[in-house]
């Protein structure tokens, strides 16, 4: 069984780090390092890649608090609502870190004049990356696992942060490390076909790596234990993963469709 972690440590200069925010900005850093070696391979102006970094961390971790705070108030927050500001104790939703990242881009590109697709083009490969190395901060902060499991991998989760429904178990799926191994396939994959591939079109890259992360993220929402949920049970991150997925996948299809109705240019 996966032991239940330290969730801080201290440094003197700085007091108490949570690893959960250790673990955010290495993922952000790993995800831009990459990033940065895509526009050069791109032929984009560097100059703007640094700016854009900031902007879209700027924009994508409130993206993430919001897109938690408006769909789980009512059953985590209602009663206490100071606890919204502590971010520090997990909380966040990536695909709300995506849509605040990419409206923050967007703006920037419209006022730079760039190019916006290539440039999230050159972001995507690292996506997965930052992905697989920030969920680790999930496990140091014993959230966002699955139900519970006798495999011998099952994660050991304190009393405190389970369920109501599992009090009395001990013993989860480690969802942040099947989600962690699943972006850093998706990312190895991306590479390899960055590095390969002569027939991309602009934008091909990005709605690959998309698709390609949203259909494991569906079947690991399925196993959550601790799911935001919207509707009649439906649980909110398989319904935008399944868009997404089936989106990305329809749109690449589409490019290549004999006698498609639109046309894109080739990256380069």
């Amino acid at each position: 069984m996966i032991p239940e972690p330290y969730s801080a440590f201290i440094v003197p200069e700085w007091g108490v780090l949570r690893w959960w925010s250790v673990l955010l900005a290495a993922g952000v850093l790993a995800g831009a390092w990459v990033a940065r070696w895509r526009t050069g391979r791109l032929g984009l102006d560097s100059k703007h890649a640094l700016p854009l970094l900031v902007v879209a961390v700027a924009a994508g971790i409130p993206g993430a608090r919001v897109y938690y705070l408006v769909f789980e108030w009512e059953r985590r927050f209602a009663d206490e609502p100071e606890l919204a500001w502590q971010i520090w104790e997990g909380g966040v939703a990536l695909h709300g870190a995506l849509i605040g990242a990419l409206l923050g881009i967007s703006i920037y590109s419209c006022l730079a004049r760039l190019e916006l697709v290539r440039w999230i083009d050159a972001a995507a490969v690292g996506l997965p990356l930052g992905i697989g190395v920030a969920r680790w901060g999930d496990y140091f902060n014993q959230q966002s696992f699955g139900v519970p499991t006798d495999l011998p991998w099952a994660l050991s989760i304190e009393e405190k942060y389970r369920p109501l429904l599992y009090l009395e178990v001990n013993g989860f799926h480690p969802t942040f490390l099947y989600e962690s191994v699943w972006a850093l396939v998706v990312f190895a994959s991306a590479l390899v076909v960055a590095r390969s591939a002569r027939r991309l079109r602009r934008g091909d890259l990005a709605l690959g790596v998309l698709a390609a992360y949203s259909v494991g993220r569906f079947w690991i929402e399925s196993i959550r234990a601790d799911p935001i949920i919207v509707g009649e049970g439906l649980r909110l991150a398989m319904i935008v993963s399944a868009a997404v997925a089936t989106g990305g996948i329809g749109v690449l299809a589409l490019r290549r469709w004999p006698g498609r109705m639109f046309h894109v240019k080739h990256s380069g």
